[in-house]
């Protein structure tokens, strides 16, 4: 995914600018992981919303 699109994905959620800035720059810095983004963002109170994303990818091999 591009940091554009989760973004986006992110805003859809519900999260604030500035935990969307954080969460970007983490992505920018390690690297996007689905299960990691979503660990992060159901610590943070919210429902994942990026493992549909892995297993689409998963079921695509």
């Amino acid at each position: 995914m591009e940091i554009e699109e989760i973004k986006f994905e992110l805003e859809l959620t519900g999260l604030s600018i500035g935990q969307i800035t954080k969460l970007t720059n983490a992505i920018k810095r390690d690297g996007f992981d689905a299960k990691q983004m979503d660990r992060k963002l159901i610590a943070m109170g919210y429902a994942p919303i990026f493992t549909i994303y892995d297993d689409d990818e998963d079921t695509s091999k």
